[in-house]
C-alpha cells in the first residue's frame, strides 16, 4: 500500500511523542482522580489537564469526555522560515486552588520561544475556560494552529442505556465569531452543555480524525492550508506575535462551558453570551422561487449583511416588534452555495451558509427523469437487465455489476440490490401517482419484469420462502447452486438462504402499494401488473417481512428494529380492506400492533436500526407512536415469544397516553441526531450519526423531518418550532440534487447536461474526508447517489403548503408563496407536489389533501381572513374524466360546504376527517370550501 511521505511522517511523529511520554514526565508525580464539584459542574482533573466533566444534576452522571482523555489546547508554530513546530508540554505545571474553583495549567520552559497558560474558573452556573500564548524570546512567533481539542464521549456500548444515558452527539456551528459547540444526550434527554467564545474569539475551521477526537481551530492557517484537496468557505488564518514584553506579544482567546435544560435556554445562552439566536424560515436549503425569512436575535451590533453575491441576491431589512430582534427578508437568483457574511461590533463576522435550488416540482421531475433515464441498464444479454444502478456524476458513467469502480465482492451491493438501489424504483413509483409519465412507468415495469420477479425477488411459487428478497451482494451470487460462490463473499451464514435483510421488504413493499395505486388512478398506463396484481405482490412481501428475517437470522428483530419505509403498510392494509380483503388485511395489522407495542413499552431506547446507534430509525418510531396515539389497542397475555432473550411479551394495560409519552420521547432522540441551532444548508435539519464531522444530510434528513412535520401539523400543542425545524429538513436533501440550466451549466455540484437530474448520497462537511464508501469526497455532495432516493421518497410523503402565523414572523406560507390583503391571504403553491394545504395555528388546524390531480400551478389559494373560506383551482393531470378524492381533517368538529365550479357538491362534517368525490370534467376545475359552523 502507498501511502504519502507526509503521512508517514505523522505517523512516525504520532508514535514517537508516545514513547517519550514518560520521558517528559520524568521526575513529575502525575497527580490522578482530583476532582472539583461547584455549581452545575463536576469537574475532573490530573497534573496535565480536565479529564472528566459532567453536570451534579445530571441523573444519570454522564460524563462529556471519552475516557483517559482530556481538555486541552493544540498550537502549531513557526520561527522564521524554521520548521512547524507544536508549542513545547512537556514541563506542564498545575495550580489547583479548588476551593476557588479554579485550575490553571502553565506550560514554560526556559529555552521555549512560547508560553501558554490555560486557566479554567467555575462559578454557580459557568465554566470559563481561557488561555493565553505569549513570546518569551525576542523574536516573533507566527502561529499557524490554534485551536481546542474535545474529546467527547460518543454514544456506543453494549447496551442501550449505555448508548442513549451515558453517550452524547455533538453539535456544531463553525462561522466566525458567532461559532458555538453544544453536546445533547443520545437520547435527547436534558442536561445539554453549550460552548460559547469569549467576545472577540472566534471559530473557522474544524478537523476529526476518528469519532470523539474533535479539534475546533480559532487559527487553521497551516492544517486548513495543509488540505487542498477541498473547498473551504472561511479563510484559514494565521497569527504573529510580536518579541516578548510588545503589545503583539500575546494571543488571548476564551470559551464559556454552560448547561442548559432545554433547547429554548440554548438560545437564551447564545443570546445572553452576545451571539446569534438564529432562525429562518422555509429553510436553508431553499429553492429560488421562494423567499427566505430570518430572524437574527442578538445583543451584537449588525453594522451590515453581506451577500456573497450582492448582484443576485435580494435582501430588505423588515421591522420588528421584539427587542433584540432584527428580521430580514431574502430572495436568491443564483443556484448552489450563497454565503451571508454578517458584520457586527467592529471587525467581527459571522456567517451564514445557504443554497439555493431550482423549484422543488423541478427537482423531483428531474430525478425521476434521469433515474428512468440515465440509471438503468438495458440489456437482454446481461443478468442484470433493467436493473436501476447508481450513478457516478465525477465520471458520467451509470455503474453496475460490470463497471463496478472497485464495488466488488462483498460490495457489490452498491451497484446491484440492497439499500443504495432498492430506493430508486419506489421513488420513481411515488412521483408518478402525483405526475404521472408513461415512459417512467413503464422503466419501473421493465425492470419488475427483467430483474425483480424471479431474480431479486422470489416468487409466490418458489419454495420456501415465497416473496424472499435477496441481499448483499446481488441475486445471482446468491442464486448460484455452487456454495463457492457465496462463500467467496462471506465467511458464515452458508447453510441459510440469504433473504433475511428486514431492512429490503420495506422498500418492495413500498414499490408495490405505489405500482397498485397508479393501476388504480391510470389503468391505461400499467402493463404489467393490475391494480390486483400488485396489491398481492405488495401483501405478500409484507408477509414476508415479518416472518423471514427472523425465522432465518434471528438477529433480524423485525418487531424492535425501525425500517425505513415500513409505515407504508398501513396504507397497504387500508387498501386491502377496501378491497375486501379482510384476513389479510388483520394479519397484517396485528403483526403492526406487535411491532407498535415493543416500541412503546417493551424498550426505553428502541432507537437503533442496522446499528445499536443510529439515526434511522426515527421515521418508523414516529410512524409507530402516532398509530399507538389514534388507535385503542388490546390488552394481551403472552403476545410473542422472543427468541433471542428467551421470554414472552405481554401488554395488560394499554393506553394511548403512554403512546404520546413515547411520541414526544422518540421526537428528542430524533432531534438529537439533527441540526436545529446551527443554521448552515447541511446542518440546519440534516441527520447524522454522532456527529456532523464528516458525513450528514442523508436521506434521513428527509424521512426523519416528515415525523417532525407530522408532529406539528397533528400534535404539537405550541406547533412553531416544530413548523420551522420539520420544513427545514424537508428541504434540506434537495441540495443534494445537480440541477440547472444551460447558464448555470446544469448543476453546481458536477455540472454538465449529462449530470443535470443526479444526486448526491449525502454530504461530506469535512474540506476533504474518507466516506463509509471507502471514496475520498471533497466538501459537498458525494459523487454517488446511492440510498438519497430513499430520502426523496420520504420527501414526497412530507411535501405540503402550510399556512401559519409564527409569533416571531407572522403570517408565513411554508412551500407557497404568500400575499396578505385585508380581505385575507392568497398562496402560490411551491411545495412540489401541489397536493396539500394546511392552516396550523395554535388553535386550530384544517388539512386538504388530495389523491389524484393538484393544486393548479401559479394560481392563487384564496383564504379568507377568517379562514371560513377557501377557493381555488384543480388542474386535471390526465386530461381525462375521473373522479378524484379530497380529504378534510379538521381538527375540531366543524360542518364545510364544499361547491365545485360555483355549484354545491357536498356538506360533510370533518371531525377529525371527511371525504369528498370530485369530479374531474374539465382542464381546470374550481373549488369552494366554506364552514358553516
Amino acid at each position: 500500500m502507498d501511502m504519502k511521505p507526509d503521512l508517514l511522517s505523522r505517523i512516525f511523529i504520532f508514535f514517537l511523542a508516545l514513547l517519550f511520554v514518560p520521558y517528559f514526565l520524568y521526575g513529575q508525580k502525575l497527580q490522578t482522580d482530583l476532582r472539583i464539584e461547584k455549581g452545575d459542574f463536576i469537574l475532573g482533573y490530573d497534573s496535565r489537564g480536565i479529564t472528566g466533566l459532567a453536570n451534579r444534576r445530571d441523573p444519570y452522571q454522564a460524563e462529556l469526555l471519552a475516557p483517559g482523555s482530556r481538555l486541552d489546547v493544540v498550537v502549531r508554530y513557526r520561527v522564521a522560515e524554521g520548521d512547524w513546530l507544536m508549542i513545547y508540554t512537556g514541563n506542564r505545571r498545575l495550580e489547583a486552588r479548588p476551593e476557588e474553583g479554579k485550575i490553571i495549567y502553565i506550560d514554560e520552559e526556559k529555552g521555549s520561544p512560547l508560553k501558554m497558560t490555560q486557566q479554567f474558573s467555575i462559578n454557580e452556573r459557568f465554566l470559563d475556560w481561557t488561555f493565553e500564548i505569549e513570546t518569551t524570546w525576542n523574536f516573533s512567533v507566527l502561529l499557524g494552529d490554534v485551536a481546542i481539542s474535545i474529546p467527547w464521549r460518543s454514544p456506543r456500548g453494549e447496551t442501550g442505556r449505555n448508548i442513549f444515558e451515558k453517550g452524547w452527539t455533538k453539535h456544531h456551528f463553525i462561522a466566525g465569531h458567532g461559532s458555538f459547540i453544544y453536546f445533547v444526550r443520545a437520547s435527547g434527554e436534558p442536561p445539554y452543555l453549550i460552548i460559547t467564545p469569549h467576545p472577540g474569539t472566534k471559530l473557522e475551521y474544524y478537523s476529526s480524525e476518528m469519532r470523539g477526537n474533535y479539534l475546533a481551530y480559532i487559527h487553521s492557517g497551516y492544517s486548513g492550508n495543509l488540505e487542498n484537496r477541498g473547498t473551504w468557505r472561511q479563510p484559514h488564518t494565521y497569527l504573529e506575535l510580536g518579541p516578548a514584553g510588545g503589545a503583539s506579544s500575546k494571543g488571548r482567546y476564551g470559551f464559556r462551558f454552560t448547561w442548559a435544560w432545554s433547547y429554548d435556554e440554548l438560545r437564551e445562552i447564545l443570546y445572553r453570551e452576545g451571539l446569534f439566536d438564529i432562525r429562518v424560515v422555509p429553510g436553508m436549503s431553499v429553492p429560488e422561487d421562494l423567499k427566505v425569512l430570518l430572524a437574527l436575535r442578538t445583543k451584537a451590533n449588525i453594522e451590515s449583511i453581506e451577500p456573497e453575491f450582492p448582484e443576485k441576491t435580494a435582501l430588505h431589512r423588515l421591522p420588528s416588534a421584539q427587542a433584540g430582534v432584527n428580521l430580514y427578508e431574502l430572495k436568491f437568483q443564483r443556484l448552489g452555495e450563497n454565503k451571508l457574511t454578517i458584520h457586527h461590533d467592529g471587525d467581527r463576522k459571522t456567517i451564514l451558509e445557504f443554497f439555493v435550488t431550482e423549484p422543488v416540482e423541478t427537482l423531483i421531475k428531474k430525478r425521476s427523469w434521469f433515474i428512468t433515464h440515465r440509471q438503468q441498464h438495458r440489456d437482454p444479454t446481461k443478468w442484470y437487465n433493467g436493473l436501476f444502478s447508481v450513478y457516478d456524476m465525477k465520471n458520467k458513467i451509470l455503474r453496475g455489476p460490470d463497471n463496478t469502480d472497485g464495488f466488488d465482492y462483498w460490495w457489490g451491493y452498491v451497484v446491484a440490490c440492497d439499500d443504495p438501489i432498492l430506493g430508486k424504483a419506489p421513488f420513481v413509483a411515488s412521483k408518478n401517482v402525483h405526475f404521472p409519465e408513461p415512459e417512467e412507468i413503464a422503466a419501473v415495469e421493465y425492470y419488475l419484469e427483467n430483474y425483480v420477479w424471479g431474480k431479486l425477488q422470489r416468487t409466490d411459487e418458489e419454495k420456501p420462502y415465497p416473496y424472499g428478497i435477496y441481499g448483499v451482494p446481488n441475486w445471482k451470487v446468491n442464486r448460484d447452486p455452487d456454495p463457492r460462490a457465496r462463500a467467496g463473499i462471506r465467511n458464515r451464514l452458508l447453510d441459510r438462504m440469504p433473504v433475511w435483510r428486514a431492512f429490503d421488504y420495506p422498500h418492495m413493499i413500498m414499490l408495490y402499494y405505489h405500482l397498485y395505486e397508479i393501476a388504480k388512478k391510470y389503468p391505461q398506463y400499467s402493463k404489467y401488473l393490475d391494480a390486483h396484481g400488485y396489491l398481492e405482490r405488495a401483501y405478500g412481501t409484507a408477509r414476508a417481512y415479518f416472518l423471514y428475517p427472523y425465522e432465518i437470522l434471528p438477529e433480524y428483530e423485525v418487531y424492535k428494529v425501525g425500517c425505513y419505509n415500513e409505515l407504508i403498510i398501513l396504507d397497504l392494509i387500508a387498501a386491502l380492506e377496501k378491497e375486501g380483503f379482510e384476513d389479510k388485511a388483520r394479519w397484517l395489522k396485528s403483526e403492526w400492533e406487535k411491532k407498535v407495542k415493543y416500541f412503546i413499552y417493551d424498550d426505553p431506547y428502541p432507537y437503533a436500526s442496522e446499528y445499536p446507534f443510529d439515526r434511522t430509525a426515527f421515521e418508523s418510531t414516529y410512524a409507530l407512536a402516532k398509530y399507538g396515539a389514534t388507535h385503542d389497542l388490546q390488552p394481551d397475555e403472552n403476545l410473542w415469544y422472543d427468541v433471542n432473550l428467551k421470554k414472552w411479551y405481554s401488554h395488560p394495560r394499554v393506553s394511548r397516553e403512554d403512546a404520546r409519552r413515547f411520541m414526544e420521547r422518540q421526537l428528542w432522540a430524533n432531534v438529537a441526531v439533527r441540526g436545529w441551532l446551527e443554521t448552515a444548508y447541511y446542518l440546519l435539519g440534516a441527520d447524522f450519526t454522532g456527529s456532523s464531522d464528516v458525513g450528514c444530510l442523508t436521506y434521513m434528513a428527509q424521512m426523519g423531518g416528515w415525523a417532525i412535520l407530522d408532529y406539528a401539523l397533528h400534535f404539537a400543542p405550541d406547533p412553531f418550532d416544530w413548523l420551522q425545524l420539520g420544513y427545514a429538513s424537508y428541504l434540506s436533501a434537495w441540495s443534494l440534487m445537480n440541477t440547472g440550466r444551460p447558464e448555470t451549466n446544469y448543476g453546481y455540484w458536477s455540472p454538465g447536461p449529462e449530470n443535470d437530474g443526479s444526486a448526491g448520497w449525502q454530504f461530506m462537511a469535512a474540506k476533504f474526508g474518507r466516506a463509509w464508501i471507502r471514496k475520498d469526497m471533497p466538501r459537498g455532495a458525494w459523487y454517488y447517489d446511492g440510498e438519497i432516493d430513499l430520502g426523496f421518497g420520504g420527501a414526497l410523503r412530507t411535501a405540503i403548503t402550510i399556512l401559519t402565523r409564527d409569533p416571531l414572523f407572522g403570517w408565513f406560507a411554508y412551500g407557497g408563496d404568500l400575499k396578505i390583503s385585508s380581505k385575507g391571504f392568497e398562496i402560490i403553491p411551491r411545495d412540489g407536489l401541489r397536493k396539500r394545504l394546511a392552516i396550523v395555528l395554535k388553535d386550530f388546524r384544517l388539512k386538504l389533501e388530495l389523491d389524484r390531480d393538484g393544486l393548479a400551478a401559479e394560481k392563487p389559494i384564496v383564504i379568507d381572513r377568517n379562514l371560513n373560506k377557501i377557493n381555488f383551482l384543480l388542474e386535471n393531470r390526465t386530461h381525462d374524466f375521473h373522479v378524484t378524492q379530497l380529504k378534510i381533517t379538521s381538527f375540531k368538529p366543524a360542518r364545510y360546504l364544499i361547491s365545485k365550479d360555483g355549484k354545491k357538491v357536498a356538506e360533510v362534517k370533518a371531525g377529525p376527517q371527511a371525504e369528498i368525490e370530485l369530479k374531474m370534467e374539465s382542464p381546470l376545475t374550481r373549488v369552494a370550501i366554506i364552514k358553516l359552523d
